[in-house]
């Protein structure tokens, strides 16, 4: 799974994704944007984090989409919106009663951007 080069409005995160799911980008940029204002930019902060893990597509030649890809896509956005989920029914709570879904998902964009620079 790769950003499209030639389907980008931003990064080309949704271009890619409707590539590889054979889904209109459209439809995916306006759930990334309606999802970012639900959940008050969590979905926001998970794009910049599949931007920073996803690699660019190059115009050379397309090389074939891996599921292993699709399958940490997947599992980013789920994690996203189980956290997302119980924070606003206020599992994520510490000890002192503050929120700690947004340390969790700067964590995780950390963390991501951390095994990004490793691995290049």
């Amino acid at each position: 799974m790769y950003r499209s080069f030639t389907d980008r409005v931003l990064g080309g995160v949704c271009g890619g994704l409707g590539a590889v799911l054979r889904i209109n980008a459209w439809w995916l940029r306006a759930a990334f944007v309606l999802l970012a204002l639900l959940t008050t930019g969590a979905f926001a902060i998970l794009y910049m984090i599949l931007w920073w893990m996803l690699p660019q597509e190059t115009l050379v030649g397309r090389r074939r989409t891996r599921s292993g890809r699709l399958l940490l896509v997947t599992l980013l956005v789920a994690v996203t919106a189980a956290g997302w989920l119980v924070s606003i029914g206020g599992g994520l709570r510490g000890p002192t009663g503050q929120d700690l879904f947004w340390p969790a998902l700067l964590l995780l964009a950390g963390t991501v951007f951390f095994f990004r620079q490793v691995r290049a």
